[in-house]
């Protein structure tokens, strides 16, 4: 009896992030919060994060909200927001989004940037 061909799996570039947001503060933990939402929208398409393929994505702007005032005014106390670029063998993609309520911060929004990363690469 013939053996079944392997599945191959499709795979998806590394996401490595950068910051160039000039004097910008980031919070330590966004790059790698950015690169694990790419991690868990490509695990949950089925998709492999390849080692030998490697897509950047360079924050360029960064605004975060402290978490007191982000509770305390809500949307009165401005929004978070990150603008990035990706670059991916010769091409480049935007994504930017921001969170202006009071229940979503920096954090759940460095993820979704992620997830928005994973969708323009897949």
């Amino acid at each position: 009896m013939p053996q079944p061909a392997p599945v191959s799996v499709a795979e998806v570039p590394t996401l490595k992030v950068t910051l160039d947001c000039g004097p910008c503060v980031v919070k330590p933990a966004i790059p790698s919060l950015i690169a694990s939402g790419y991690n868990e929208s490509a695990a949950k398409a089925g998709r492999k994060v390849s080692k030998e393929k490697e897509a950047r994505l360079i924050v360029k702007e960064y605004v975060a909200r402290e978490d007191a005032s982000r509770f305390l005014a809500g949307a009165f106390a401005g929004k978070d927001e990150i603008k990035a670029v990706i670059s991916y063998q010769g091409k480049t993609y935007a994504v930017e989004d921001y969170y202006r309520n009071a229940w979503l911060g920096i954090d759940t929004l460095a993820k979704k940037i992620g997830e928005m990363a994973y969708a323009e690469l897949k």
